[in-house]
């Protein structure tokens, strides 16, 4: 794999009409409730949602999902692309703070190859569970269906240069579908292999998708013989650092347990925390049932050794997501709750500070967002952040383009 280019296009699968795939489209996997699932897979018959997010009702989840594929391909329902092709697609759509966002990216193959060689450089910790549910799909179904979520410095801007010079052409497809708009430009030939150039130029960061990315790693030698050339990459939606578009939204705490009172929590959190007035610097603000809000920043020089392992590398160390995990769930909340809490958590701001007015948790910790540049400095030093530390939006949605392994170029 030493020679193996960072990027490539790839012959896709693709709807083979583009007027249906508004209802088709589903988030990722990862992120979709039960509700939610069932809302999708009765929006249309042939929604993406069927195969990357099968039905155990039918007996092997896995199975069904290989079935529902080769009957869609059988019946036209999609097709695949004669050349490699790169497939960009614009998403513009509204944020939960009312801002409007537009974000550029385009989907290639990127090579599967382990974190230490460096070129793809990840920001988060994973678990097993999760990477056997895709091993087992992609082997049951022998093709990528969601993308993972990558970030090119693109230092040059040629990236985003050609993926604007695209977007300029009449799309494939346009339409609505998850909250958001949509376009889509299928591109073959030398402007396909510019913009995988372009995408590989620099070692690229995962936004989302870490457990995706390390399944894939995973398969190159698990798959069968005839496979094994496409699994040498997987399939991946990359976005330009330089885009405009990038954004990053708060994963805010809600903290389960009985409602506790804001003296309480104050009283338990004032070796580390000083309350601080609005416009000031802080770095939490903690939500309570009786509607009171505190604004926390952190006390200079506090002893925090009473955290335990908090990380030492200061990169992960100073982050408010840290902050939060380490101490204000792990100390305070625990010494208030008589052990360390479970978490929910939730990208919406008004959500999280409803929850905690309504008594249905102890009380919604809100954070800032963490920075695109928080992103590539942890990941630039090896390190990796608390889980639920980022949340890109809008998700990058399954079922634009799907990857066989089969027809690796």
């Amino acid at each position: 794999m030493s020679g193996l280019s960072l990027f490539a296009a790839f012959r896709g699968e693709h709807f083979a009409d583009p007027g249906t795939l508004g209802r088709r489209l589903a988030p990722p996997y990862d992120v979709i409730t039960p509700e939610q699932r069932a809302a999708l897979a009765a929006q249309d018959p042939h929604n993406i949602v069927h195969l990357d997010l099968p039905s155990a009702v039918a007996g092997d989840p896995y199975r069904e999902a290989a079935r529902l594929l080769a009957d869609w391909r059988a019946r036209g329902q999609v097709v695949r692309d004669g050349e490699p092709t790169a497939y960009v697609l614009r998403t513009s759509g509204r944020l939960p703070d009312g801002s409007e966002r537009q974000r550029t990216g385009v989907f290639l193959a990127v090579a599967s190859e382990p974190f230490s060689r460096g070129r793809v450089l990840p920001h988060e910790r994973t678990h097993a569970g999760p990477k056997e549910d895709r091993r087992r799909l992609t082997h049951a179904t022998g093709c990528n269906l969601s993308p993972v979520f990558l970030l090119a410095p693109d230092t040059s801007g040629a990236l985003e240069d050609a993926l604007r010079d695209v977007a300029t052409r009449e799309p494939w497809a346009r339409c609505s579908a998850l909250g958001s708009e949509h376009a889509v430009w299928i591109v073959a030939g030398e402007p396909a292999r510019r913009i995988a150039e372009a995408a590989g130029a620099e070692p690229v960061y995962v936004a989302d998708g870490h457990h995706r990315f390390e399944t894939a790693v995973m398969l190159r030698e698990e798959v069968p013989q005839a496979w094994r050339a496409g699994a040498s990459r997987t399939l991946s939606h990359v976005v330009s650092f330089r885009d405009p578009g990038l954004e990053i939204l708060p994963t805010h705490r809600l903290v389960q347990g009985p409602p506790q009172q804001p003296a309480a929590f104050l009283n338990a959190a004032s070796r580390f925390f000083v309350e601080v007035p609005e416009g000031a610097d802080r770095i939490l603000v903690a939500a309570f049932a009786d509607g009171r809000e505190i604004r926390l920043g952190m006390r200079p020089g506090a002893d925090l050794s009473a955290a335990g392992d908090l990380p030492a590398h200061p990169a992960v160390r100073t982050l408010a997501v840290t902050m939060a995990d380490g101490i204000a769930v792990g100390v305070v909340a625990a010494s208030l709750l008589g052990g360390v809490p479970e978490l929910r958590y939730t990208a919406d701001a008004g959500e999280a500070r409803a929850a905690a007015r309504q008594g249905s948790c102890a009380f919604a910790l809100l954070l800032p967002a963490t920075r695109l540049e928080d992103v590539r400095r942890v990941a630039d030093a090896g390190q990796i952040m608390p889980p639920k530390s980022t949340y890109f939006a809008p998700k990058v949605p399954t079922g634009i383009v799907l990857r066989p392994l089969d027809a690796p170029v």
